[in-house]
């Protein structure tokens, strides 16, 4: 029980990144241009629907393994992609960077475990 109420609200976490992706389009795309993103609006938009995706699996119960797929695709390209904190020069640019790098790596692995514990 506890398990699917953990699953539910992880869902959820990507599930609403997913629509802010959609309602703040403009403000990502300006954040992964600045990170010289081949396309970036296109990529704004289809990470979105990875990450809806994903979400809507882990909610639903439905597809979870191929959903979190889907999203250790978008956190492994997210973190090399976006998050290169080794080509920034500012230390507290650095700080912040490395800091979504990791993050996405340690949700990554979290996804990884929750896979090997399905039934």
């Amino acid at each position: 029980m506890i398990k699917q109420i953990l699953l539910i609200l992880l869902g959820l976490f990507f599930l609403l990144n997913g629509v802010n992706h959609f309602y703040n389009t403009h403000i990502l795309k300006e954040y992964a241009d600045n990170r010289s993103l081949i396309a970036p609006k296109l990529m704004v938009i289809l990470s979105g629907f990875l990450l809806i995706a994903g979400g809507a699996t882990l909610i639903t119960g439905y597809f979870i393994f191929e959903g979190i797929i889907a999203l250790c695709v978008f956190l492994a390209v997210a973190s090399f992609m976006l998050h290169k904190f080794w080509t920034v020069k500012e230390r507290e640019t650095i700080m912040l960077e490395a800091m979504h790098f990791v993050k996405n790596w340690a949700i990554l692995f979290e996804l990884v475990y929750i896979a090997t514990t399905l039934e």
